[in-house]
């Protein structure tokens, strides 16, 4: 699994350089890419499957984090390219994104993010994280990705959206 990427410059749309700006696209996403270029070339053994971590960002949106929003898209749609590629090539490979639909205030990036929402509202980082529901810590996370790769309900989907308070769900369409 790739989970690995900046924590994006936070700020408006209007105030935000192009280096901040696509800080996520040059650090996430290649990563993503890299990554899934790798796993197809290998190639891995049949049956393998490749993560790739995403944001809630890609569903919803984030005003003040720049380009992270579309560049974390990309990853959801490589995991879909990388798919198509692996049946196209016959190498039985599953490329699947992981959404946490929510920000995990227990993480640096978690905390900075929630911060400069919590300020534009004006009120509490606390108060902010409260809106998504029960919090999901980094074990949650990590357990949650246990089960996405040991239950087999969850081998067939591209997009797996995890949540505090819903658990795993798939956001194929």
């Amino acid at each position: 699994m790739l989970n690995a990427g900046v924590t994006p410059p936070m700020a408006p749309i209007h105030e935000i350089s192009w280096e901040d700006f696509s800080a996520t696209w040059n650090t996430d996403t290649r990563a993503a890419l890299l990554w899934t270029q790798a796993a197809l070339r290998l190639p891995l053994e049949k049956g393998s499957r490749v993560l790739l971590g995403s944001s809630g960002a890609a569903v919803s949106g984030s005003p003040l984090s720049g380009g992270h929003a579309g560049a974390k898209r990309m990853i959801w749609l490589m995991a879909h390219y990388a798919n198509g590629v692996s049946a196209e090539l016959g190498l039985d490979l599953r490329f699947q994104a992981i959404i946490p639909q929510q920000m995990i205030g227990a993480t640096d990036h978690g905390r900075a993010c929630s911060e400069a929402y919590a300020k534009k509202k004006g009120i509490t980082a606390e108060a902010f994280l409260a809106g998504f529901g029960k919090p999901l810590s980094p074990r949650e996370f990590g357990q949650h990705v246990v089960s996405i790769l040991t239950e087999p309900r969850f081998e067939g989907a591209t997009a797996l959206g995890v949540k505090g308070d819903t658990g795993i769900r798939s956001l194929d369409a």
